[in-house]
């Protein structure tokens, strides 16, 4: 389980640094068409529908992965303080079994949504020219579809922590925050 651990974490970052790859384009972009817009009155066309339909599914979805992986999740733990760890564990499983179930219909969702819409080759107008915004589909997808897997790897190891008190990467801790342990 280990390697596995380490595949899904090396390809989480992959999308993650993507994702960041994603941000700095969009903010180069935005930038050049501000500038562009004040200096010499010619914005770049299309600025909207290209930040919209590729930067923001790129920023938004890229990262999910990368966030699962490394327990980088809010928790609030207004209810959950006073648990027990070994029951916050089991409590982490059940949320995981859930999570792992939503983030599976919506990669299976999106890759059904990105079949039909490559076929019949998906575009945005962008007023001079048509984005092609279908291929940000299969984004989605995959993200979804990664971040399922690392869900139900934690999961597992969730319940190996629970059982031996230590994770797969032979660490005792629970979290980033250790608040279960």
């Amino acid at each position: 389980m280990r390697g596995i651990g380490r595949v899904l974490t090396v390809t989480a970052n992959a999308m993650l640094w993507a994702g960041a790859v994603a941000i700095l384009a969009m903010m180069l972009h935005v930038a050049a068409d501000v500038i562009l817009k004040v200096a010499l009155n010619a914005p770049i066309m299309g600025t909207l529908e290209i930040v919209s339909f590729i930067y923001m599914v790129a920023c938004t979805f890229l990262p999910l992965p990368h966030v699962l992986a490394s327990r980088g999740l809010i928790v609030v733990e207004l209810f959950t303080q006073k648990m027990a760890p070994r029951d916050l564990l089991r409590l982490d499983a059940i949320v995981g079994v859930a999570t792992v179930i939503y983030l599976a219909l919506l990669g299976v969702m999106g890759i059904l949504r990105a079949i039909d819409k490559m076929e019949i080759g998906e575009t945005q107008d962008a007023t001079y020219f048509e984005l092609p915004v279908w291929p940000m589909r299969w984004i989605l997808a995959a993200a979804c579809g990664l971040a399922a897997v690392v869900a139900l790897y934690n999961i597992f190891d969730d319940l190996h922590l629970r059982r031996t008190g230590q994770r797969y990467d032979g660490t005792t801790k629970a979290g980033l925050g250790d608040h279960h342990l």
